[in-house]
């Protein structure tokens, strides 16, 4: 008789983002269906204490240095003690941590997330761990796939699989009526990397501008730049129309509240914010970097700018707020793309298929 199917996500990041968001809606999801999930978080982290207000089984394992038994033996004993059969780690120390504990364990399937679009380390211990220890890498975009095969052609690209995230167009919908007043906006970390430094600059003109319509600039999240931002708010002709909310909980409504979504990063992974603008209806300005144009298609469902360049976004703003009828075109057929591409039942059983799983069966060979 095959051993219970039993899913285990490990992740030891202690800020709460989008792939903290996609664990727990998958595990509460497939707790919903009767699976046994469990989580390892990170002692006194953000996930672990929304795992818990959850009712997800959770293990507060703290994974913080390379390598050590103190780490192995309490992820060991886990692993073993709840029969897990599928381990999916998120960053390359969860991996380096759990990987080992897990095979000692006897798990059959390890997977190693790659949230970011960033390269592999050509080092001979990263080609150890992710070509013996996991049994595959997941993708949530074809360009993290590129970066992969480029910086590691020593992995086999057959062990590299695309799992675009799904997106909730119920819950993500867009608003009844428009904004009173045009607002462009933005969700996601206040660091240079998710394009702060040319928000900023193209707000600049944008606010310069004779409107009759004075447009808002509505900011949400958390992080380094946020002090940057308010002295930057403070330089404006008219600062009142900049509004900086920190970390939103219900992410939909802030976007139902928007005219206009930015998302000018360098790099993402995904690019969830975009895509749940979109369900919402809204036109997405997002650069023309990284996974980014597998979301936003240029002219169709957004618009995509260089990298780094303000005036571009300054202009690609304007263009949107002085044609409404072109915005509101582009988001409804921007909802109808992630509708069709971004479906979640896809993404929940196309991930199972990957963690091993096979209905009625336990774990697959």
């Amino acid at each position: 008789m095959p051993q219970p199917y039993h899913l285990c996500f490990v992740n030891s990041l202690r800020t709460w983002g989008g792939a903290e968001v996609w664990l727990l809606d998958t595990a509460r999801e497939l707790l919903s269906r009767g699976l046994q999930v469990s989580v390892v978080a990170q002692p006194d982290s953000e996930l672990l204490t929304r795992v818990r207000a959850a009712g997800v089984p959770v293990a507060a394992i703290p994974i913080r240095f390379d390598t050590a038994p103190w780490t192995f033996w309490q992820l060991w004993r886990h692993l073993a003690r709840a029969g897990v059969t599928a381990v999916i780690t998120n960053r390359t120390k969860d991996l380096k941590a759990a990987g080992p504990a897990a095979r000692a364990a006897g798990v059959g399937t390890i997977l190693s997330l790659r949230e970011s679009d960033f390269p592999l380390k050509d080092k001979l211990y990263y080609r150890w761990y992710f070509n013996r220890m996991a049994t595959g890498l997941v993708v949530a975009s074809e360009a993290t796939r590129r970066t992969l095969q480029e910086s590691a052609p020593w992995l086999d690209p057959d062990r590299i699989h695309l799992l675009p995230k799904g997106i909730d167009a119920e819950r993500f919908h867009p608003a009844d009526a428009p904004p009173n007043q045009p607002t462009v906006g933005f969700v996601g970390q206040l660091i240079d990397r998710k394009g702060l430094p040319e928000i900023m600059a193209a707000w600049t003109h944008v606010d310069a501008a004779d409107r009759p319509d004075r447009p808002r600039l509505h900011l949400a999240g958390t992080g380094p730049l946020a002090a940057d931002v308010e002295r930057w708010r403070g330089t404006l002709q008219h600062p009142e129309n900049v509004a900086v909310a920190g970390f939103v909980e219900d992410p939909a409504a802030f976007l139902r509240d928007l005219s206009v979504l930015l998302m000018p990063s360098h790099a993402e992974g995904f690019g969830l914010a975009a895509a749940e603008g979109s369900a919402c209806g809204l036109p997405v300005i997002a650069a023309r970097a990284s996974s980014l144009p597998e979301i936003v298609i240029d002219g169709e469902t957004g618009l995509l700018v260089p990298p780094g360049d303000a005036p571009a976004l300054a202009a690609a703003i304007n263009s949107l707020l002085d044609d409404p009828g072109l915005a509101r075109t582009l988001g409804a057929a921007g909802r109808r793309r992630i509708q069709a591409c971004f479906r979640p039942e896809d993404t929940l059983q196309r991930f199972l298929q990957l963690a091993g799983y096979q209905a009625g069966k336990g774990p697959a060979p």
